[in-house]
């Protein structure tokens, strides 16, 4: 029996790409670099396709896939005839499962994976593509997750949306989990992983039904074959093993206005996912700081609007 493909989301910035790393390494597991919206992109346009009624209109389409430049950032040598060659079901899951069997042949493997954290607001899709396909949930600290995109050309420049749509997108990620039940949804924290990475990869191949493999832990040795050059400065830490100090920056570049800020819009989540939180304003030391966090909030926010 094929197993069902599996797909790896989180909020950007949260280490999807260092897990997508470490299961790319294992020797049964190829997963291309991210294609960013292309597939869901694609599917929207398939009346351009002629909804792959004919075998032509497949040829059409897997020719403007291969033409895309997040396709060609995967950097192995595919072909119209050698994709629509391995096509194993009808429609456009078809295509993208061809893709992607194409990539992991490509590589020498025979299970493939997808990661994309734009996938968080699409997961009705990958349900209704791959019935029984596997979901890896990545969570980071929202206030580390939010600085790094803060620091980004791309994502959010400001701190305090950011901090709305990580809780927004955290707890609805959560919610499908609880409903897509523990054979289907799997959810780790990045700090686990950068802290002690063998025991979540060990936990996460027995999920994925696959044997053990050490292989795992030397990702950073594999990176130059999953990273192209032109994408390498996203993730300057990826050539080395993981990073114990890259977790809890946000302690020593959020200022305390900026904390209680973030804290006012994401501490439930926060803290039921184990991070730590000022303490509740519920009266005397923490209701003082609290307030006092606001007032230099709103002030910085008054002289940024001029």
């Amino acid at each position: 029996m094929t197993p069902a493909p599996f797909f790896i989301v989180g909020f950007q910035r949260s280490g999807t790409t260092l897990l997508r790393l470490m299961l790319d390494n294992h020797p049964e597991i190829a997963i291309p670099l991210d294609t960013v919206g292309l597939w869901a992109a694609y599917e929207d346009r398939l009346e351009a396709f002629g909804n792959l009624a004919t075998a032509a209109d497949a040829r059409r389409m897997v020719d403007a896939l291969l033409a895309e430049e997040r396709i060609r950032l995967w950097e192995v040598p595919l072909t119209a005839e050698g994709v629509l060659s391995l096509r194993r079901q009808p429609g456009f899951p078809g295509i993208m499962d061809a893709f992607h069997l194409a990539y992991a042949q490509a590589k020498g493997k025979r299970r493939w994976g997808d990661k994309d954290p734009g996938n968080m607001e699409r997961v009705d899709r990958l349900a209704r593509w791959f019935p029984g396909c596997q979901v890896i949930h990545i969570i980071r600290d929202g206030r580390d997750a939010c600085l790094s995109q803060t620091r980004q050309t791309f994502g959010f420049d400001d701190l305090f949306e950011c901090a709305d749509c990580w809780r927004e997108q955290v707890e609805w990620m959560r919610r499908i989990g609880a409903i897509l039940g523990p054979s289907r949804y799997f959810e780790l924290r990045y700090e686990d992983l950068v802290t002690d990475a063998e025991p979540i990869l060990r936990r996460l191949a027995a999920f994925l039904d696959v044997e053990w493999s050490p292989a795992m832990l030397e990702y950073h040795k594999a990176v130059p074959g999953s990273v192209p050059d032109s994408k390498r400065h996203l993730w300057p830490l990826l050539n080395q093993p993981p990073r114990k100090d890259n977790a809890g920056l946000w302690k020593k570049a959020l200022s305390a206005g900026q904390r209680i800020a973030f804290e006012k819009r994401a501490a439930t989540m926060l803290r039921a996912m184990g991070y730590e939180t000022l303490p509740r304003a519920t009266g005397g030391y923490g209701a003082e700081l609290y307030s006092m966090g606001m007032r230099i909030w709103r002030a910085v926010r008054r002289r940024m609007r001029g």
